[in-house]
């Protein structure tokens, strides 16, 4: 009771608070992947991998050996990437449980009590929700550089986890916390579902993933394109100018507000031309009866949509600060 007590407390946020914690978490994750790694998904790719190949092993040529031994490590992978988007998963939905912001729009801006934007006041457990994202991906610019397997699209995977720890950092600097939560729990759901997928792909599983790319597919529809839109971009472009007097925010009010909602908009847009790839996969998959070989393709594109977000927001930036 003590703990659930301290988590709801109201604090003001301060961007130390990333500053302190988040390398906290940065430490904190090669920990876990590592035993995580060692005791659980070692066993775990195996057996799902090998399968009854593991004792004929040496009897293999090399080829089918280093394929399987490939195909394990990415197992290994999806694995720990499906363990911490649930987990993020989980935590956002604790952390926005109850909240009034979460289906009120208007409540972005307005609370707790007669409080507005930006002074506003946040729960203990939205601050460690930011800190574990943030802390998550500065760990991955190292597990990509040290740790991870080297593939084609590393140079675009590396901008996406520096943009991506840009974006968390700047929205809880200018007390966009609620919205990054909100944004942070829609995209981690999807992500789940396309983990477990692959996972059972790797493990030459039928049936279920092609289920579970039809849940990732839904799942993309509903949150990204229609809630996405909805609520969040809907909270931010116009309910946003009817909660907050704009007349005492004339300096950096304009800019957080152009800089935010070019940055949404934009993703909204990617998160349609994904679509269409994703649509075009589920056209492949019918067709062809399986999921297409490499569904970690259509990677790129999400990648290459947070290099767009995060120019975007270097351009905003630029532009309004020469002017001042």
């Amino acid at each position: 009771m003590e703990l659930a007590r301290q988590l709801n407390r109201e604090i003001d946020p301060s961007f130390w608070d990333l500053v302190t914690l988040a390398p906290i978490f940065a430490i904190g994750f090669p920990v876990c992947r590592f035993f995580l790694d060692r005791f659980v998904l070692e066993k775990l790719s195996r057996k799902s991998v090998f399968g009854t190949h593991e004792s004929k092993l040496r009897k293999l040529s090399d080829a089918d050996r280093d394929a399987l031994r490939k195909t394990q490590i990415k197992f290994k992978e999806s694995g720990w990437k499906c363990v911490y988007y649930t987990t993020a998963e989980i935590f956002a939905l604790y952390v926005t449980y109850n909240e009034t912001w979460l289906t009120d729009s208007y409540s972005i801006w307005v609370g707790p009590g007669d409080q507005t934007w930006p002074n506003q006041t946040i729960k203990v457990k939205l601050k460690l929700l930011y800190a574990f994202a943030a802390g998550f991906y500065a760990y991955s610019i190292f597990a990509l550089i040290f740790w991870e397997t080297r593939r084609k699209d590393f140079g675009v995977s590396m901008t996406h986890h520096v943009a991506t720890f840009g974006l968390i950092s700047f929205s809880y600097w200018t007390r966009f916390a609620r919205i990054g939560c909100v944004v942070l729990a829609l995209h981690d759901a999807s992500d789940v579902f396309l983990e477990l997928a692959k996972m059972s792909k790797y493990a030459g599983v039928r049936v279920v993933p092609d289920v579970l790319f039809g849940l990732f597919a839904l799942s993309w529809v509903l949150l990204r394109l229609i809630y996405f839109p909805v609520w969040v971009i809907w909270g931010t472009s116009y309910l946003s100018i009817k909660a907050i007097n704009i007349h005492l925010h004339r300096g950096y009010g304009p800019i957080y507000y152009y800089v935010t909602n070019t940055l949404l908009i934009s993703l909204f847009v990617l998160h349609i031309y994904w679509w269409v790839l994703i649509y075009r996969m589920i056209v492949k998959q019918i067709r062809a009866g399986v999921i297409g070989d490499d569904v970690r393709s259509g990677r790129v594109q999400f990648f290459f949509s947070r290099i767009v977000l995060f120019s975007v927001f270097i351009n905003w930036w630029k532009h309004y600060r020469f002017r001042g």
